[in-house]
């Protein structure tokens, strides 16, 4: 049984509900603390190697290459169990850091030179190939959020979940902010290469915590996951049609990624701006860190006084009106900044602020709702449409956004007034499905139903 604050926080949880959802907050705790580390890094390391008016490009050449990773990761679901699918990407991603650990330290040694063989077909790429590699590497190794994200609600009843994916977000959140702050104090002493190789060694650690839990806890199924096991299996794009053919998937298509558009515009004009201010790939990588601290900071805050409350006392709808609905808020603030014409450095910390409300509350309000929005549905969409609707589905609206950064990113101004008028319309079509979504929950809900 939990003390009396957190049981207002997060509900009246079971003891064995409590040990459950303790093992599996360590989990992602590990997993997206490694994930943080990795992802502040992420566009300095390509600042350096590559140049950051390229990465509107690399965020449009990460769609090619999460959707090839999908792809595989669709047929490795009905290939292997749950726990082999974590040794097998927790074992690439961690080789795959160890090498990107090596090769940020000396990209020189992965240059293509006149000479060399593969010359012809790499001499257009931008800057060192490495920095290219690290980016689609890390942006790729969100899977191993979604991985976790299916797992759990396979193995979770709602009822259970409203109580315990709260408690999982508020313990996360000290991962979340681990990870930045690591490189906001390691970044300039040791260098980024190093926390890469770091971030190899943690990530091994997660299949045997799995390992841990799947030993510790009875094996439990939610409702639609009993469908499940008599159904045969499907194919590589099993995911997408059930995307385009289930109007309800379709709708957590809408609310898990829309923001992403909004969010990498904003981000977009504060790393152009912070990049001159801080002139070094571990200075740079420093800023990040803070601002990734911040973002985690603000969603623990929300997680431990928000999150379950506003589930239970308001319910799944009012959640899913209310992240979008703070996001207008604050465009209609960057617009007025814009229209008293502040100053670059202005601007920066301005935006510094609005991103850190914007991806503070996807994380701590928005993830969550949508989470719980997964249980009435069947394996092939908790495991196939979520991975197509958070990775390639997520990084589609990133390249969506990379198309406006790319068309005004030698114009910061312009950027900012006609990249906040066109993320406001966005924001109005979000209420829209958010509004529509809330409304079939509740249906299937009541009516104890299945998407399937």
């Amino acid at each position: 049984m939990l003390p009396g604050f957190l049981k207002a926080l997060w509900g009246d949880l079971s003891r064995d509900e409590v040990k459950k959802f303790s093992l599996l907050s360590l989990i992602i705790t590990l997993i997206l603390g490694n994930y943080w580390m990795l992802r502040v890094m992420k566009n300095p390391i390509f600042n350096d190697l590559v140049g950051m008016e390229y990465q509107p490009y690399a965020k449009m050449g990460s769609m090619v290459v999460v959707a090839f990773v999908i792809l595989i990761y669709s047929k490795l679901v009905d290939i292997f169990s749950k726990k082999a699918l974590f040794d097998i990407l927790c074992g690439f991603y961690a080789g795959l850091f160890l090498f990107l650990s090596f090769a940020t330290a000396m990209p020189t040694l992965f240059s293509m030179t006149p000479d060399a063989a593969l010359y012809e077909l790499f001499d257009w790429v931008p800057g060192k190939v490495v920095g290219w590699v690290s980016y689609f590497a890390f942006e790729s190794s969100s899977l191993l959020i979604i991985l976790f994200w299916a797992f759990v609600a396979s193995i979770t009843k709602p009822e259970s979940a409203k109580k315990g994916y709260a408690m999982i977000v508020s313990c996360i959140q000290i991962g979340t902010i681990a990870g930045p702050a690591i490189v906001t104090n390691f970044a300039p002493v040791i260098g980024s290469p190093v926390l890469v190789g770091f971030g190899a060694v943690l990530i091994i650690c997660v299949p045997l915590l799995v390992r841990l839990y799947m030993r510790a806890i009875p094996e439990e199924k939610s409702a639609s996951s009993a469908k499940d096991d008599k159904k045969p299996k499907t194919g590589f794009f099993e995911g997408i049609k059930l995307i385009v053919t289930r109007p309800y998937v379709m709708g957590i298509l809408v609310v898990s990624t829309i923001y992403e558009i909004i969010a990498t515009i904003l981000e977009f004009q504060m790393n152009m701006i912070a990049k001159e201010v801080f002139p070094t790939r571990d200075l740079f990588a420093a800023f990040t860190g803070k601002y990734g601290m911040s973002i985690n900071t603000l969603a623990l805050c929300f997680a431990f006084i928000g999150t379950s409350f506003f589930m239970r006392k308001f319910g799944l709808r009012f959640c899913l009106l209310a992240y979008p609905t703070v996001v207008a808020i604050v465009l209609f603030g960057l617009l007025g900044l814009n229209y008293l014409g502040a100053n670059n450095i202005e601007i920066m910390w301005a935006l510094f602020g609005s991103m850190i409300a914007v991806k503070g509350l996807s994380y701590a309000l928005n993830n969550p709702t949508k989470e719980v929005m997964y249980i009435p549905t069947t394996k092939d969409i908790r495991f196939k449409a979520k991975g197509w609707i958070e990775s390639f589905g997520g990084r589609s609206s990133k390249g969506t956004g990379a198309v406006v950064t790319a068309s005004f990113a030698n114009n910061l101004p312009h950027l900012l007034l006609f990249g906040t008028v066109i993320s406001l319309g966005v924001v109005g079509f979000w209420l829209v499905i958010a509004n529509l979504l809330g409304k079939k929950f509740n249906n299937l809900q009541t009516g104890n139903k299945t998407v399937e």
